[in-house]
């Protein structure tokens, strides 16, 4: 009796779970208004998928991430695009500068500073987070484990 070959490796694609984006890029006006326009965007989104339970998180990181670009970005408009996978949110903003944000880890969270403790918050709610130079630009990005 002889045994049978090992079947042979399938060339089939791997099938991931799919990513889930409930509209492409929404561009928002790059001014004083984009922060609250693009947490309504995120609690309709959040709700449609079923995650209404990290709108907290999501929001505040969001909230950064578009106040930076409002700050510090300049320009007409700037790029939100959320989008989903089994075990993450994915949160990105893009902006019309090519200056990269800076993290700066200088201890514990001044209490009494207006500001310059956004990328750390952003760092310490989220599962990683990143930027991306574009051609006309750059995309700052984080991920919120599910």
């Amino acid at each position: 009796m002889t045994a049978e070959p090992p079947p042979e490796p399938s060339l089939e694609p791997v099938d991931y779970p799919p990513t889930t984006t409930l509209v492409g890029e929404v561009f928002l006006p790059c001014d004083e208004q984009a922060s609250g326009q693009a947490r309504r965007i995120l609690s309709a989104t959040l709700d449609v998928w079923g995650l209404s339970h990290l709108f907290e998180t999501a929001s505040t990181v969001l909230a950064e991430l578009v106040s930076n670009a409002v700050r510090h970005a300049g320009g007409r408009q700037i790029g939100l695009t959320l989008w989903r996978r089994l075990t993450l949110v994915h949160i990105s903003v893009r902006d019309c500068s090519r200056a990269l944000p800076c993290l700066i880890m200088t201890g514990p969270f001044p209490t009494t500073a207006e500001s310059g403790r956004g990328l750390q918050l952003v760092a310490a709610l989220t599962f990683r987070w990143g930027t991306e130079l574009l051609p006309g630009g750059k995309r700052v990005w984080a991920e919120i484990a599910v």
